[in-house]
Formats: C-alpha cells, sequence, structure tokens
C-alpha cells in the first residue's frame, strides 16, 4: 500500500474510557472549517507552542487543500460532526532521515484525559508503520504536557533525548524539550 493509500483509507471507531465512542479518520479537503473551529478551542498558551500559526484561516485552508501524502499523514478524531483532537505523521526531512516520522497531536481540553490523544497516537504509529516508517519520534513540552508524554510511555515510547530548556513559553520561560522514540514494523505488529 502506498503512502497516499494508507492515508487516504485510514478510518477506525473507538471507545473511550468512560463508553464515548469517536471516529479517528484521514483529514479531508472539506473539513477546512471543521478545522479552524478545533484550533480556537484550543488554549492560547498551547497554541503558542504549536509550530504554525492556526488560527490564521489561510493556514488550515492550505492544510486541507493541498495535503502532501508524500511530506504528512494528517488524522483527526471526530466526535459527532466536530474535530476534537488532531494528528499528523511528519516524515523527516532528507534522504538519510526519511525513515523516521514524527508525530504532532492537539486535543481540545474537554476531550483530555478520556483517551482521545492516546487514540490518535496509536492511530498515528499504525499508519506510519503500513507506510514503512522504521520509527516514530514524538517531542513534547515536559511542562503542560506530562498527560501527553506518560500516554506516551504507556504505549511503549522511550525518551530518547532531552533539551534543557529546549522550549520558551509565550512569557520568555525555558521549558526542558522531552523526545521520545518507538520503533515500528515488527515490533509495532506485536503490540
Amino acid at each position: 500500500m502506498t503512502t497516499t493509500e494508507t492515508a487516504k483509507s485510514y478510518s477506525r471507531k473507538v471507545t473511550l474510557r468512560g463508553g464515548d465512542v469517536i471516529k479517528i479518520r484521514h483529514l479531508e479537503q472539506t473539513d477546512c472549517d471543521k478545522l479552524q473551529d478545533f484550533f480556537l478551542h484550543i488554549p492560547e498558551e498551547d497554541r503558542f507552542f504549536l509550530r504554525d500559526d492556526v488560527t490564521n484561516p489561510k493556514v488550515i485552508c492550505q492544510w486541507t487543500e493541498n495535503i502532501d501524502h508524500s511530506r504528512a499523514l494528517p488524522l483527526v478524531a471526530i466526535e459527532g460532526e466536530r474535530i476534537i483532537g488532531e494528528g499528523a505523521v511528519v516524515r523527516r526531512q532528507g534522504k538519510a532521515r526519511s525513515h523516521v516520522a514524527e508525530i504532532r497531536l492537539a486535543v481540545v481540553p474537554i476531550w483530555r484525559n478520556r483517551g482521545v490523544g492516546t487514540e490518535i497516537i496509536r492511530s498515528l504509529c499504525e499508519v506510519a508503520s503500513q507506510a514503512g516508517f522504521d520509527a516514530v519520534l514524538f517531542e513534547l513540552i515536559e511542562f503542560g504536557q506530562s498527560e501527553a508524554i506518560l500516554a506516551a510511555e504507556e504505549m511503549g515510547f522511550v525518551r530518547v533525548g532531552r533539551l534543557d530548556g529546549g522550549a520558551r513559553d509565550r512569557d520568555g520561560h525555558l521549558h526542558d524539550l522531552i523526545t521520545l522514540a518507538i520503533p515500528l514494523g515488527q515490533y509495532w505488529a506485536q503490540y
């Protein structure tokens, strides 16, 4: 299966802790408005750590209208008709690193600590494995993202690095950046 086929065909229903049922599926071109609304429900202090200005409608529409599956495999978590979580497997740049992916993730606060992030991480790793990646990296800010770090570690991710002061918050305070990794391939198939 090609990387594009992997991303375009991904869809599964998940029952969360507490019994809520959500759907995790690939990002579609028609998701622009839903994705914009989703990011407006992410607190400003969390959006600050994201790599792009997700409050800019042009950025979000660019993401949905021009999905480059050779670069990123985006997924969304849906409850009813609303996006409640978003994540992507992103191919690292350069031929020497292209077999390793990074994952990025965001979940609206009301759905945090209910298993949404864990299920998105699981889905991203599944998509990355199907797309032929050998491993996945996940960078998180230790302060404020400790629940995501714990969820990733419970899935088998291991800490492979810490960069003291690797992130600066909007007030200028430094925070440690934690890098976690998980091998895929045969290891992931057993998981």
